[in-house]
């Protein structure tokens, strides 16, 4: 049922622009064309593909010892080329831990975007960057809700960079108790 809802929705979005009293030019249907088409933004998602194992560190505080996890990922693009979709399953304090991550490039706005949930919350963390080539790093930055102290909106940035082994590596920061961001989690990403 959800899948016809969303069906419906993103085909009324498309609606107004398709039966305007007016029908589109060339020009406007090779744009919507262009923004739809995936590139070599999309390409650069590539080298996040496969099969991974991750040892993780959680950070409570900005002084804490870390709390150490560890879990497997299926990683693989979808929609002919233009998401990168990541299943992730591990252990988190002798709990089953499930999460998935849709990323992309929107060509509209021309950034990376994450959307990132899992069976430890309700709500995603959604973010928006950009990757810098030079040091092969994506860069996001966004919001997520904090259920212990009811703030809808914490701010987080993460770092994903693809190290010359083929290993990831990733970081997470967050808000500390005196809010200056501070290192909430580090993943060392290989493949299997």
């Amino acid at each position: 049922m959800l899948a016809y809802v969303t069906l419906a929705w993103g085909i009324a979005l498309l609606l107004p622009s398709v039966t305007s009293a007016q029908e589109p030019t060339p020009e406007e249907m090779a744009a919507m064309m262009e923004a739809v088409s995936p590139d070599e933004h999309h390409a650069v998602l590539e080298a996040f593909t496969g099969s991974w194992n991750h040892d993780l560190k959680l950070y409570s505080a900005p002084d804490a010892q870390p709390l150490e996890m560890t879990a497997t990922s299926v990683v693989e693009m979808t929609m002919g080329g233009r998401y990168l979709v990541s299943e992730v399953n591990g252990t988190f304090m002798g709990a089953p831990f499930v999460g998935r991550e849709t990323m992309g490039y929107d060509k509209v706005k021309g950034k990376y975007f994450s959307v990132w949930v899992d069976n430890m919350s309700t709500g995603p963390m959604v973010a928006w960057g950009a990757w810098d080539p030079a040091t092969k790093t994506l860069t996001m930055e966004g919001t997520v809700a904090d259920p212990m102290s009811g703030n809808p909106e914490v701010h987080v940035k993460n770092t994903s960079q693809l190290l010359a082994d083929g290993v990831i590596h990733y970081e997470n920061w967050g808000p500390g108790p005196d809010g200056a961001m501070y290192k909430t989690m580090e993943i060392h990403s290989t493949r299997q």
